[in-house]
């Protein structure tokens, strides 16, 4: 229950598009220590606080290059709360199996 007013939270206020949105922000929103939040994370969204973060820019990202179709890579990958396109360009590439690029062409 913890995790998901969390979750909630991080979501409606959109705190993950923050570059800088950190693990004392993540505490703040309701995780006892920093113990606590780290078995939160593990255990419902079986990851870190970074991973768990850029998990959810990468889908925005995700959108806004549908929504978007002419606007540029570097833009959505900053409007998605990334500070370095490369790092984009790597997670993305990881997650969905292809570049951010050739994503777009394919849809």
């Amino acid at each position: 229950m913890l995790f998901e007013q969390i979750h909630s939270a991080i979501i409606e206020q959109r705190l993950f598009l923050s570059p800088q949105f950190s693990r004392n922000e993540y505490i703040a929103l309701g995780a006892a220590n920093r113990n606590k939040a780290a078995q939160l994370l593990r255990e419902f969204a079986g990851t870190n606080l970074y991973g768990y973060i850029n998990d959810m820019r990468l889908e925005y990202a995700r959108e806004l290059m549908l929504e978007r179709p002419d606007a540029p890579i570097k833009a959505i990958s900053a409007d998605a709360g990334f500070s370095n396109i490369r790092t984009f360009y790597r997670l993305f590439l990881s997650k969905y199996g292809t570049t951010p690029t050739n994503y777009r062409k394919n849809r």
